[in-house]
């Protein structure tokens, strides 16, 4: 009998080590689980405030372009209406003023279709300085039944559109924050989502 006793204790002693050896596997089969179902849990999280603060940005863009459409109605409808009260080298400056108000509501169709490209957003940028500086232009050289005309339309855009730009830039800040912070920046880039351009509309009217 006394052969067998270290037999026993040697298949005993192997049933142990097994034992051990399954716990320890299915314990780290369990963290890898939970670290999974972490990441998995912060990816989801993480893209879903991406995309609403992304949102967010578009739809206080789409309030600033409303904003505009506005006031370069009014200025094409006053434009049309003094069309024939002008010479004909005024009328030729009103043209000049009319092609950069249709460059402007261009450059507003493309920000409308693609409102966080970078390129669009800097074309709005360049046709509103373009636009300012041809009503300033026109108000020096233009007779005195159009300079009041032009006056309004200037001043409206001086107190209606930076006003309105300011829920958008609050917007913008808080959606390139979020791109920049750690580890959501990581995410952002494999989204390819960039970030949106602050407009300064004011130093067109300094």
């Amino acid at each position: 009998m006394k052969p067998i006793q270290p037999l026993y204790r040697h298949v005993v002693r192997g049933c142990f080590c097994l034992d051990v050896t399954c716990e320890e596997s299915n314990m780290g089969a369990l963290v890898v689980g939970v670290v999974l179902a972490l990441c998995l849990f912060w990816s989801v999280g993480a893209h879903n405030r991406l995309v609403r603060l992304r949102s967010e940005v578009v739809r206080q863009w789409s309030s600033v372009d409303a904003v505009w459409l506005r006031l370069l109605v009014r200025l094409q409808g006053g434009l049309a209406a003094r069309q024939s009260l002008v010479s004909e080298d005024e009328a030729l400056e009103l043209q000049a003023l009319q092609n950069a108000s249709d460059q402007m509501l261009e450059a507003l169709t493309q920000a409308r279709m693609q409102p966080l490209d970078e390129v669009v957003q800097k074309q709005v940028i360049s046709q509103h300085l373009l636009l300012v500086s041809e009503i300033r232009l026109l108000q020096q050289q233009a007779n005195e039944a159009i300079r009041p005309d032009l006056d309004i339309a200037l001043n409206r855009m001086r107190q209606t559109l930076p006003a309105a730009m300011i829920p958008y830039h609050v917007a913008v800040g808080a959606y390139n924050d979020a791109l920049v912070m750690r580890p959501a920046s990581w995410l952002a880039r494999r989204l390819n989502f960039k970030p949106a351009v602050r407009m300064d509309l004011t130093m067109a009217f300094n």
